[in-house]
Order: C-alpha cells, then sequence, then structure tokens
C-alpha cells in the first residue's frame, strides 16, 4: 500500500477542533413577562418574614409527636412514588451520558479469517488473515451535540427536583393524614362521652316520667338525642380507620406493622398534633428558588431551549472525521508479525440541500415545545405564588377561628352543666336542658375541626413553601440555571445559543 503524508489530515483535524473549540454555548437566563408578587397579604402578627434564607429544619418537629416522626421516616425510605421518581433519575441520568458519549470519537475494531480450499485442484488453498481498528467522529462544529447534552443535563437536574417534589407531597400528605386520623380519634372520645353524658338526662328523664313529673315527649326527645349521638361514634370510628389506611399505604407498610403506631382500638384521652405557631415566612423571591416544582419547570425550560438551539444545528454542515489502521498476512503468525500494514483517513462534509421542509418543520416543533415550557414555567411560579398566599391567609384566620371556638366551647360545657344542675332541680324545662346540651356538644366538634385544620394549614404553608429539610432535597444549593423572577419581558431568543 502506497505510503502517504498525513500532513494535510492532521492540519485538517486541528483546524476542525480550533472550529469545535470556538463554538461556544451561551447560558440562558429566562425571564418572566409580567411583574410578580412580591410581599404577602394577610400575615399574622405573631409571624415574621425572613429577608436572609435559613436551611430549614424537620418542620413537622413542631408537632412534638414520636409516632408522627417515625411514619415520616419510614414513608421516605419505602414509599413507591418516591422509589419511582428516584427510578426516573436513573433513565435521566443515563440519557445524559449517551449524549455526552455522542462527542466523542467511536472506535471499533474488526477481525477475519478466510480460508477457501478446491476439491477439484488439492494444492488450491487460500487463506487471508486481517485486522484493524476503525474511527469515526462527527465534528461538533456548530454545537449541537453539545447542546443536546446540556438539554439531558438540564432534564436530569429536573428529574431530581421532580423527586423532591414528589418528598414534599408525600410529607404533606402523611402529616395530613395523621392529624386527620387524630381529628377522628377525638371526636369518637366526644361523642362518646357526650353520650354518656346525655345517658344521665335520660335516666334523670324517665325517673321523672315514672313518678308523673315528666311527660312522654320529654322522655322520647332526650332518647332521640342521645341515639343520634351514639350514632356519630361508629361514623368517627370508620373515619379513623380510612385515615389509618391511607398513612398504611403512604408509608408502603402493612396494618400488622403500625399495630404499635397506629392501632385500631381507641385510646381514652387522643391529642391533636399540635405546636407554637410558624414563626417565620420565606418571601416570594425565596419560594420561587425552593419549591421544587419550580426549579424542576425552570430546567425543562433550559432543556427545551438548549433541545431548539440543537435543531437549529441541522441546518448547518455536518463534518465526519474516519480512519483506519491495520494488518494483514496469510496466516495469524504473519498477522502478529505485521508483516502488512495498512492505514487511511478520510474527512466528508454533509450539507442538507433540499428535504421539502422537514428541518424547518422540526425546528418549528421545538420552538412551540420551548414556548409551552416557558408557559409551563411562568404558570407554576404563579400558582406557587398563589397556594402560598392561600395558605398565609388560610392560617391566619384558622388560628383566630380556633382561639373563637375555644372560648365558645368553653362557656358551653358550663352552661351544659348549669342546666342539668337546674333541670333536676326542676327550674329549668327539659327543652332548655336538650338545648344545652346539643350546643356543648356541636361546638366541641366544631373546636375539634378548627384545631386540626390549624395544624392542617401549618402543613400547608410548609408545603407551599416548598420547605424541605437539607437532607431530602437541593434546598439552598446553586444550579446551572439562575432563578427566573425578573419582570421583564420574556425574550424566546435568549433562550438559544449561536456559534462564535
Amino acid at each position: 500500500m502506497k505510503q502517504h503524508q498525513p500532513t494535510a489530515a492532521l492540519i485538517f483535524v486541528f483546524t476542525s477542533l480550533w472550529l469545535n473549540a470556538c463554538t461556544s454555548v451561551r447560558e440562558i437566563q429566562p425571564v418572566v413577562k409580567r411583574p410578580l408578587q412580591t410581599s404577602w397579604e394577610g400575615v399574622p402578627p405573631s409571624v415574621s418574614v425572613s429577608d436572609v434564607p435559613r436551611p430549614p429544619d424537620a418542620w413537622w418537629h413542631l408537632f412534638h409527636d414520636d409516632v408522627l416522626d417515625r411514619l415520616m421516616r419510614e414513608g421516605l425510605a419505602r414509599n413507591l412514588d418516591v422509589q419511582l421518581a428516584e427510578a426516573r433519575i436513573m433513565q435521566a441520568r443515563a440519557q445524559r451520558r449517551l449524549a455526552q458519549a455522542a462527542l466523542w470519537p467511536q472506535f471499533t475494531g474488526t477481525a477475519s479469517d478466510d480460508f477457501s480450499h478446491s476439491t477439484f485442484v488439492p494444492l488450491a488453498r487460500e487463506r487471508n488473515v486481517q485486522a484493524a481498528l476503525n474511527g469515526n467522529w462527527v465534528v461538533d462544529l456548530f454545537g449541537g451535540l453539545r447542546n443536546q447534552s446540556r438539554a439531558a443535563k438540564a432534564a436530569l437536574q429536573a428529574s431530581a427536583f421532580d423527586r423532591d417534589a414528589v418528598k414534599l407531597t408525600l410529607i404533606s400528605e402523611i402529616a395530613g393524614n395523621y392529624v386527620q386520623y387524630r381529628l377522628y380519634q377525638l371526636q369518637y372520645s366526644i361523642s362518646l362521652r357526650s353520650a354518656n353524658s346525655q345517658s344521665d338526662t335520660v335516666r334523670i328523664t324517665r325517673v321523672r316520667f315514672e313518678q308523673g313529673a315528666a311527660s312522654r315527649l320529654d322522655l322520647e326527645r332526650v332518647e332521640s338525642q342521645l341515639a343520634t349521638t351514639r350514632a356519630a361514634v361508629p361514623q368517627a370510628r370508620e373515619q379513623a380507620e380510612a385515615a389509618r389506611n391511607s398513612l398504611i399505604l403512604l408509608i408502603a407498610s402493612t396494618p400488622e406493622a403500625v399495630g404499635a403506631d397506629l392501632p385500631q382500638e381507641m385510646p381514652e384521652d387522643p391529642k391533636l398534633p399540635s405546636g407554637s405557631p410558624l414563626d417565620v415566612l420565606l418571601t416570594p423571591a425565596q419560594v420561587i428558588a425552593l419549591r421544587p416544582d419550580v426549579r424542576s419547570a425552570e430546567l425543562r425550560l433550559v432543556s427545551a431551549a438548549a433541545t431548539l438551539t440543537a435543531t437549529l444545528a441541522q441546518r448547518y454542515p455536518q463534518l465526519t472525521l474516519g480512519g483506519l489502521f491495520g494488518t494483514a498476512g496469510t496466516a495469524v503468525n504473519q498477522l502478529m508479525g505485521v508483516t502488512a500494514g495498512a492505514w487511511s483517513y478520510s474527512a466528508g462534509i454533509t450539507l442538507p440541500l433540499f428535504d421539502f421542509g422537514r428541518i424547518r418543520a422540526s425546528i418549528d416543533v421545538a420552538d412551540a415545545l420551548q414556548l409551552q415550557a416557558y408557559l409551563s414555567y411562568e404558570q407554576t411560579v404563579r400558582s406557587a405564588l398563589q397556594a402560598t398566599q392561600s395558605a398565609i391567609v388560610l392560617y391566619a384566620q384558622g388560628v383566630l377561628r380556633e382561639q373563637q371556638l375555644e372560648a365558645a366551647l368553653n362557656s358551653a360545657r358550663h352552661a351544659a352543666q348549669l342546666a342539668r344542675t337546674q333541670y333536676q332541680e326542676g327550674v329549668l324545662s327539659l327543652l332548655e336542658v336538650l338545648d344545652a346540651e346539643r350546643a356543648a356538644y356541636d361546638t366541641e366538634l366544631s373546636w375539634s375541626q378548627a384545631a386540626a385544620a390549624v395544624s392542617q394549614r401549618i402543613v400547608t404553608v410548609y408545603q407551599a413553601m416548598g420547605v424541605l429539610p437539607p437532607d431530602l432535597g437541593r434546598n439552598f444549593k446553586t444550579i446551572e440555571c439562575e432563578s427566573l423572577t425578573q419582570t421583564v419581558p420574556f425574550d424566546p431568543k435568549a433562550c438559544q445559543s449561536t456559534p462564535t
């Protein structure tokens, strides 16, 4: 084989590498078109808004409930939705490695051993042994492959924030269902205690009826009210069992495994999870920077912009470099001795000429997907701010409602006690006693619901702010793209990288 000086080829290769290195990928900084909320309304006086971000803690510890802490640990370790999100991260990580591998040359090795023999000519035998190393490289002159890699990297980061969003939802659901579980246990206890108290009224009324001091109508009224109260007992029990089953599903456990923490037997004196009032709120900008669903939408936009830039590169020429080095011989020992060698190189340029709009259509598709990603991002940002604002107002009003109902409950209990005493003494009528007992029972049920609502709204506030403990999420960590909280018009072209 004729030998050629590879000087021209080396110059060509180095020129390609230089062009490839000069093709920069510009980081995008997409921004929001319309103004965003910059402060909260309706913040309770006892709550302050922090201007300095602080690392979040396991906020459910404020309830001081060991059972809830154990349920959180088990749920985060075993929940199937979290494991599914982890599997999606594994997929995105592999796709990123695939996109990165496309930037580098490919090498393949080939070997062959051909032997032929003719029965008509016994001495006519021929054997050829060959081995070669082939290389092929698509030079990324205009950044198409690198933008595909960048899109895969952003998608990987987005999938990590998706996992954090799943964890945030899981924590909120566990806390919310646990509050409901304790609420129904408390209502079971309230109904049972009220039924026992009304039983005393029925007993007194029956004695008075037998003595002729009360009518049959009075007796029927108190017995009807007692039956109605007793009917609420199994209802509260079935609601508690439903909340218990929801918790078992969330932590991927079994009724037997949670028997100690979530028993079927109703406790005698159940307590609602409650803690100190919320002491700090994050600012709207911090909420945007912290919420995992917002960060995921932001990175989906980054990925869509990089994909569009990679699609635009289809309009430009594509340079492919190839090379081969091998040996050949008529026997294996000759091949190992490298008695005959061959090498070659090749370079080719492919330029799209007429595709009848295929490239233009693919660019339009990528452009539309980028616009959708931006609109999805802005919608996610505004939904996050609206959810946080609503959670703050609901929490503040819930605290006021609980305080008023607690005062009403104290008065209603005292009034019911006085009514029973005065009825027994013959001062009040039975109708007034029934009204007082019904008011005390209904007020206590309303207070229990209001108290549980305050605890649930604390959970909602933390969920709306996107607060995850540092060891569970990617909070307060710098990622590739800056936070998209500016209030200047959004320019889709600013999300495109151009060769320099």
